[in-house]
Order: structure tokens, then sequence, then C-alpha cells
């Protein structure tokens, strides 16, 4: 079966700037964002300068500099960002604006790319880099160890129930 696939550098920029959005002091480091994000740092680099460019992250230099948004979290949408590291979103050429089919006049599919297209700006144009990060999961448990040490109590609780 083939995808629709978003590519990576789209995948990549919206993480990184949902990992912005999640950081409680507003500035993260590149070397940061990479491991958390598991993303190559020349590629963060690649995509952090775009992100720049369209004005959605600024550099914070010196100590405890790094990267930060530009905006507040609740006024950049994933269009934003997708724009910014890739251009406009165009669902097929024919829905670009510019007339770039032979077939456009007269094509019978020409209103499904057009509602689908229709559908997808208004998706990406509505989720907002905050609501995402507001939509944290659960963070597993860090120490296994001290996980367990917690757990033994309540076994021997129960044990002791069942023995009764």
């Amino acid at each position: 079966m083939s995808l629709m696939r978003i590519p990576r550098k789209i995948e990549y920029a919206l993480r990184a700037m949902i990992h912005l959005a999640d950081n409680p002091e507003g500035v993260a480091r590149g070397s940061e964002i990479a491991r958390h994000e598991q993303i190559p740092k020349y590629y963060l680099e690649k995509v952090i300068r775009d992100l720049m460019r369209r004005g959605l992250v600024r550099a914070r230099r010196g100590p405890g500099g790094g990267y930060q948004l530009a905006r507040p979290p609740e006024t950049i949408s994933f269009r934003d960002v997708i724009e910014a590291v890739e251009g406009p979103i165009a669902l097929n050429l024919c829905v670009e604006g510019v007339p770039q089919c032979s077939l456009q006049p007269t094509c019978r599919m020409f209103r499904v790319w057009e509602e689908g297209q229709r559908m997808l700006l208004d998706i990406f144009s509505h989720a907002t880099i905050s609501e995402i990060a507001l939509s944290r999961p659960p963070s597993p448990p860090l120490n296994i160890p001290a996980a367990a040490a917690a757990i033994r109590p309540l076994a021997a609780v129960f044990g002791a129930a069942a023995k009764n």
C-alpha cells in the first residue's frame, strides 16, 4: 500500500516547535532539542534556520542561550510551521492557484482535490502548537528500581490479605 507521507522536514519542525512550547523556561539548546526529539542535529539546524527566517523562532545568545518561540504558541498553527519549512501547502498541482494542468477545465476529479485542499488547510490552520503541547501524555516513571520498591509494600499488604 502506498501512503501519502508528511516529509521528515515538516515532522522535525513540528517536533522542535512543540518542544520549545513545552520548555518552561522558554529557551532550549539545539543539542537538547535534537536529543529529546530524536532529530539529527545537522538537520535540526536547517529546520531552525527556516523557522527563524519566517519569524517563528529566535535565537538567544550567551549563557543560558538557545532557541525560543518568537510568538506565543497559541498563535502558531501547524500551517505556519509547515509553510515555513516547505512552502505553500498543495494537495495536488491543480489546487496551487496557477493552472498547471491542461485537463483542469474539464477534470472530473478537480472538485475532490479542491475539497481535500480546503479541509487540509482548515485542519492545519486550526491545530496550534499550544494545543498539541498541552496534550502531552503522562511520562513513564524514570526510576524503575524506585517504582519497584514502591510496589513491594503493596504486594505485602495484598499477600497478607490473601492469607486471611
